[in-house]
């Protein structure tokens, strides 16, 4: 770790944080805890939408926005994917001793923690049944199918381990006494599976009851005493496709709001700890930072803190994949079992690192302010950094889908051992720390405020540091892999930063970005051993699915091979399109500190192949440049043509490299005086457009153009454009002024210019220059009848934008493929049916279409709500 933070974060350490740490208070978040407490403790969904009310209530008052995501049960069943099947409400559960004594063993009421999660019910008068003792699984194993017919198996066994052998042998249910370690007293939270029970015993039920240790030893000795003990099991559980909710609380950003920055914290689980304190603290920092905005002691962040509570993963994965969003959240943490008595965790105050192939500067930004933060807190607390420990939630950080994400936690004692109390009922209020708390609480406040308001003398800043840091271990390595590795992490996190870009000239960002990129390239052993991997190691992983698979819900033989592999579950994540098996064999041997088998990582990946969660790409199966260039001059594509290219990736096939080797293709054909456009547009999806941030919606291979040096991207809101050569500057040039499909604008300067139009994967329904012909005229677009906004010297501005029509255009521009049939050229483009037609013959067919209709259109444009 570097000894001292970048210049701008020490500045806002040294200026920022003590006001934070003034504003927020310890005693406030305890309160919430017991709030939060009282309703989730029953582990039942009825009470946790209870809790939903609590927190919306909670930010509304702090001054935040309150967003709630019902999140519907169900879904594909052996999937793999992160569902819970039903909801379920408890409302009962009770257990007597009926023969030959008379007594209650246990009620829900008094005590929720007897109930297993995802028990089964039982008829309403309940199931009058023997009560057997097995605590050794070789003898639970030896019995006949059926024998345990009509009877409660009592177990110091895992419940969950043995549910489906105890259920097969016809058993109505276990009660489970299994010790609490250094808490008898204790009962345990046991749970039948985490979101449901594995999706392969879905045609099986079994009632389930907990008892502590304590109990459990009452009930053993009246089996000594009495001898076999009948009882009657009842439970009152409610299942039923429903919802579980997603709780947001939201500190809007002033400049960019749908630019995001996340915490995550766990509702819907019963203890104090773990978790209704994550949610608690971010609950105190909606509080502390509305606060201090309102009163003007901090400005409002540029971009939006969203703190989110739910059920763990299945909400914020849910989420995640099906809310459509414009871009993924900047960089989150995950704020899990805090502010822990300083005795239960031995002082440690953990801060653990986000996936290592995530975008690493997260852990040092954290760390700082983590440090500072203590030493302002009279905790008891020091800081323990340590490498990525997965909580499920933190495998967010996938890079692809994700966003780097660090943990703060007071779980720990020693490396790996659990404090006590952990998921019991041991785990109350009282074990936590206000005064903890409070460190946890500004510091992830100091930590979202500072990412959500950085500029982009931060970004360059924290850049700057993480190419010091990496460059300082490239300096300290001999192994070729290792600084392979090095070079990835430092590469993930350099491209993650320029998502911050705020102002910068694009040119001059460019060129700073790669002097660092080649300071770290020019570091650390160079040379590796060539190595002679089998054909099959040679392929490429391309994922297909978001993040990584739920074992509850994937067949059994599927997650078996997943297991036998011996390989963690973000080993998914170092596939990334480009890497064959090899390769990620190389960078999984360095992150574990030890060789990884080829053949180890083959069957990962083989068996996410199966679970269609990856494509595994032969060598021969990869679409290269060579060819891409080739049937790009076959389609008639030459050097110096000035062409809009309008594509889909996907259709192109496989290609080594993907969007960017479809890109640098273009630009070797179109050579030195010719000039790439493609459309940039995000269609309004970005309340405020930033050109050096915001991302377009056109699909992977305009999204990664714009983003590369060189490239012109211009000042339109909703429908920028962006070109790379000798007329890139002109054709961009005052867009804002010219306006959308004008006569004056980007698009018809191309038109008019002898430009050409490449439909790579689509057709002219996708090409946009057809809207030009507009000048007909037509009144069913205006465009200067909206209001937008844009990032225009620094500041967010109001200007004049594009009033798109209030309907659809009664001439269908799929139209234009038949009409251009004779004045384009069709191929392929390596898998992509392709056409290449000058951009006037487009123009004048769509003038021709529409000449008879415009006059008479009742279709008009779409203005502001006044």
């Amino acid at each position: 770790m570097s000894l001292r933070p970048p210049r701008s974060l020490s500045t806002f350490i040294r200026k920022t944080l003590p006001t934070i740490h003034v504003a927020s208070q310890g005693s406030r978040v305890l309160r919430d805890v017991k709030r939060i407490v009282e309703t989730d403790r029953w582990n039942s969904f009825d009470r946790f939408h209870e809790t939903t009310r609590t927190l919306v209530e909670a930010y509304q008052s702090a001054g935040a926005k309150a967003e709630v995501l019902a999140i519907p049960t169900g879904g594909e069943i052996g999937s793999g994917r992160w569902i819970i099947p039903k909801a379920s409400d408890v409302r009962g559960a009770t257990l007597h001793i009926i023969s030959p004594i008379r007594r209650k063993v246990l009620d829900y009421r008094d005590n929720p923690w007897h109930v297993i999660q995802w028990s089964s019910a039982t008829p309403p008068k309940g199931i009058a049944c023997d009560l057997v003792v097995i605590d050794d699984e070789k003898q639970l194993n030896s019995l006949r199918p059926t024998s345990l017919r009509n009877k409660l198996v009592l177990t110091s066994l895992n419940a969950r381990s043995l549910f489906k052998t105890v259920a097969d042998k016809g058993a109505v249910g276990i009660l489970t006494d299994s010790p609490q370690p250094g808490l008898p007293q204790a009962t345990p939270w046991v749970k039948f599976g985490w979101g449901s029970i594995n999706s392969a015993y879905g045609n099986l039920h079994l009632v389930g009851l907990v008892l502590s240790e304590a109990l459990g030893r009452k009930l053993r000795s009246d089996i000594q005493e009495h001898g076999p003990l009948r009882v009657r099991v009842k439970v009152d559980i409610r299942e039923y496709a429903g919802s579980h909710d997603l709780v947001s609380g939201l500190i809007v950003g002033a400049e960019t709001p749908r630019d995001e920055v996340w915490a995550l914290a766990h509702s819907a689980e019963p203890g104090a700890i773990d978790n209704a304190s994550g949610v608690a603290v971010c609950l105190e920092i909606a509080r502390t930072l509305e606060h201090l905005i309102a009163s003007g002691k901090l400005r409002r962040p540029k971009r939006t803190i969203r703190l989110l509570s739910g059920y763990e993963c299945y909400s914020f994965f849910n989420d995640m994949e099906h809310t459509r969003r414009l871009q993924k959240p900047l960089a989150g943490v995950c704020i899990d079992t805090v502010g822990a008595n300083p005795g239960l965790c031995e002082g440690k105050l953990s801060w653990r690192s986000t996936i290592p192939m995530s975008a690493t500067f997260v852990d040092r930004v954290g760390a700082h302010i983590i440090s500072a933060a203590l030493r302002k807190s009279p905790s008891g607390y020091t800081l323990s950094p340590g490498g990525f420990v997965s909580t499920s939630d933190t495998l967010a950080g996938d890079p692809k889908y994700g966003f780097p994400c660090p943990w703060i936690t007071t779980h720990y004692r020693e490396e790996g051992k659990n404090w006590l109390a952990y998921h019991s009922s041991g785990d109350v209020p009282s074990l936590l720390s206000a005064a903890g708390l409070k460190a946890c609480a500004v510091s992830m406040a100091a930590y979202l405020y500072y990412l959500a308001d950085a500029g982009d003398a931060d970004v360059r800043d924290l850049a700057l540091a993480e190419t010091e840091y990496t460059c300082e271990h490239l300096g300290q390595t001999r192994s070729a892999e290792e600084a392979i590795y090095l070079r990835a992490q430092h590469g993930t996190s350099l491209t993650q930063l320029r998502r911050f870009d705020w102002e910068a000239d694009k040119d001059e960002t460019d060129a700073h970005f790669a002097q660092l990129a080649l300071q770290v390239a020019q570091a650390g052993p160079m040379s590796r051993k060539p190595t002679r991997l089998p054909e099959s190691a040679r392929r490429v992983p391309r994922r297909t699915a978001f993040l990584s698979p739920s074992p509850e819900n994937t067949p059994p033989p599927i997650a078996e091979r997943i297991r036998k592999s011996g390989l963690p579950p973000w080993a998914l994540f170092w596939a990334d399109g480009n890497r064959s098996l090899g390769d990620i064999a190389s960078l999984l041997s360095v992150e574990h500190g030890k060789a990884v088998a080829v053949s180890d990582v083959t069957e990962f990946f083989e068996a996410h192949a199966a679970l269609h969660y990856v494509a595994l790409i032969s060598p021969e199966e990869l679409i290269g440049k060579a060819q891409l260039v080739r049937d790009l001059k076959a389609l008639g594509l030459r050097s110096g043509m000035d062409v809009m290219v309008h594509s889909s990736l996907s259709k192109v096939g496989h290609v080594a490299g993907g969007a960017h080797t479809v890109i640098n293709a273009l630009l070797s054909v179109l050579g030195k005086r010719g000039t790439l456009v493609m459309p940039s547009f995000n269609h309004r999806s970005a309340s405020v457009y930033n050109p050096l941030t915001t991302p377009t919606t056109n699909g992977a291979i305009p999204d990664a153009f714009w983003r590369r040096p060189g490239v012109v991207r211009s000042l339109q809101p909703t429908h920028a454009i962006a070109a790379f050569g000798p007329r890139a500057e002109a054709i961009c040039a005052d867009h804002l002024a010219t306006g959308v499909w004008t006569a004056d604008s980007p698009i018809s300067s191309l038109i008019h210019g002898g430009g050409y139009i490449l439909s790579l994967g689509v057709d002219h329904n996708s090409s946009t220059a057809y809207h030009a012909a507009v000048s007909v005229p037509c009144g069913c677009i205006d465009p200067f009848g909206h209001t937008d906004r844009v990032v225009l010297n620094g500041v967010v501005s109001d200007v004049p934008g594009l009033a798109f029509r209030n309907g659809p255009c009664p001439v269908d521009p799929r139209k234009l493929n038949g009409a251009l049939k004779n004045k384009q050229t069709h191929g392929k483009i390596g898998s992509a049916d392709s056409t290449l037609v000058r951009a006037i013959d487009l123009w004048h067919a769509r003038r021709r279409h529409l000449k008879d209709v415009c006059p008479t259109c009742p279709v008009k444009p779409r203005y502001d709500k006044v």
